[in-house]
């Protein structure tokens, strides 16, 4: 799987967590739920947005390394 198959599959899992979440937040509406959301939905919702960014970034390093190797190939170095 490459880095842009993996951070997909990743946005997908963490849209249909965050919809998931929200369905349930309609019905269980006390203080263990908000307890819940600030102690796990909201940190796991944070380090889903920067495994993204790091995937995306990743994913262009990964990039530009082949860019370089197809370079360095071709010059004959």
């Amino acid at each position: 799987m490459s880095a842009i198959e993996g951070r997909a599959k990743l946005v997908l899992a963490g849209k249909k967590m965050l919809a998931d979440w929200q369905q349930t937040r309609e019905n269980w509406r006390d203080e263990n739920a908000l307890h819940f959301e600030q102690r796990y939905m909201a940190p796991l919702e944070a380090s889903i947005r920067a495994a993204v960014l790091a995937m995306e970034r990743m994913s262009s390093a990964l990039e530009g390394a082949r860019h370089d190797c197809r370079s360095s190939s071709e010059s004959g170095l």
